[in-house]
């Protein structure tokens, strides 16, 4: 496997791991976490600049036909560098979905606002009691008076609290777990019958419960075809998988190197504790985990268009964060002793996060369970 980067991809990751040296610190991550905003509206604003929120749309939409290792490039940085603003929420998996509808008015003039940087878009796909499984959606759509009526509940929906728009799942037709009679509707935020809770999650990011109380839409909010959804969420949440996958690489790559760096200088009785031939095999067994995590991320992101492969790579990738990620987090803290665990340390925030990209769309057990049913 081919792993070097072209002239195009050397380009991209130079640009982003200059970017969060010179401006992206934890000092400003924490600033923007205390702030209760969820994000920094000014490196949002450097992001679109950049063209990093355009990169994964086709030229078509007005993006830069960015491919999977482009996006994968992008989020092994965004994963060193504990990059807070909502690219996947927004970028991936919103930009996703609604790239893959037919073209329409508000679908176009959505994606355009958020490769400029305009708009925050939330993707409302989970429900309570759901366990990741996408089908499962008691959220109806009901045609009343030439008007969709959304009702139901949205659990643990990343960004809603500061998305311009949220993109909802609902039934229109068919039975609570059907594949079939899904169809996806955007939801302006300031619609009367929506209701968002929003609250933190453990790595500082941003979340919120979504109801909806009779949320009256037009046809045109209706974004997909009719009971056509599944698929497309499907592809969307593949497509977030492979990101997610490189970003936990970053995140584990990062905590290696920060937990070498921390044990040739942490003393005891008088000598570097890197010294101790237990602490190097424990080190050195850190270094293969990352390393595994590097190449099934790059595996996923190259093999993207071999379906059948790349569902084996992506669940492969996301299996290891789980079980892989955990144990380099473990080891980890436990090197850097009780000051892991605390605010001040950095360390501790990297673990939150890789912890919770090992929950996000389905934990470790579940894709175990997934990858042993692949013929």
């Amino acid at each position: 496997m081919d792993l070097s980067l072209n002239e195009d991809q050397e380009l991209i990751k130079n640009s982003v791991e200059k970017f969060i040296i010179e401006t992206y610190d934890s000092e400003s991550r924490r600033k923007t976490i205390k702030s209760n905003l969820g994000s920094d509206d000014n490196i949002w604003k450097q992001f679109a600049e950049l063209g990093w929120l355009g990169l994964p749309f086709s030229e078509k939409d007005g993006g830069f036909g960015g491919d999977y290792m482009d996006l994968h490039i992008i989020m092994e940085s965004f994963g060193k560098g504990l990059v807070i603003e909502p690219y996947i929420s927004t970028v991936i998996l919103s930009g996703t979905i609604l790239s893959l509808c037919p073209e329409s008015s508000i679908r176009n003039k959505i994606i355009d606002n958020i490769i400029n940087g305009l708009n925050k878009v939330s993707f409302a796909y989970a429900e309570p009691n759901s366990r990741y499984n996408i089908n499962d959606i008691g959220t109806t759509a009901e045609l009343v008076n030439n008007q969709w009526a959304l009702n139901g509940h949205k659990a643990v929906v990343f960004g809603a609290g500061q998305a311009d728009y949220i993109i909802i799942s609902a039934r229109t037709s068919g039975n609570r777990y059907d594949n079939e009679g899904i169809s996806l509707f955007v939801v302006d935020k300031n619609n009367p019958g929506l209701e968002i809770q929003d609250y933190p999650t453990v790595d500082g990011f941003k979340a919120a419960e979504v109801r909806l109380n009779n949320v009256y839409l037009s046809n045109e909010n209706l974004i997909c075809s009719e009971n056509q959804g599944y698929n497309l969420i499907k592809m969307t949440i593949d497509k977030t998988l492979v990101a997610i996958a490189a970003e936990a690489s970053g995140i584990m790559s990062k905590m290696y190197e920060m937990t070498l760096e921390y044990i040739k200088t942490r003393k005891q009785f008088g000598v570097a504790i890197g010294k101790f031939q237990a602490i190097q095999h424990r080190t050195v067994e850190m270094l293969i985990l990352s390393d595994e995590m590097k190449s099934l991320a790059s595996m996923a992101a190259l093999k993207a268009n071999d379906s059948l492969e790349n569902v084996k790579s992506i669940y492969a990738s996301k299996i290891h964060i789980g079980i892989g990620g955990r144990k380099l987090g473990q080891e980890a803290i436990q090197l850097h002793g009780g000051m892991g665990v605390t605010e001040e340390m950095d360390i501790g925030q990297y673990f939150k996060r890789l912890t919770m990209l090992d929950t996000f769309l389905g934990n470790s057990d579940y894709y175990l369970g997934a990858y042993s049913k692949i013929s």
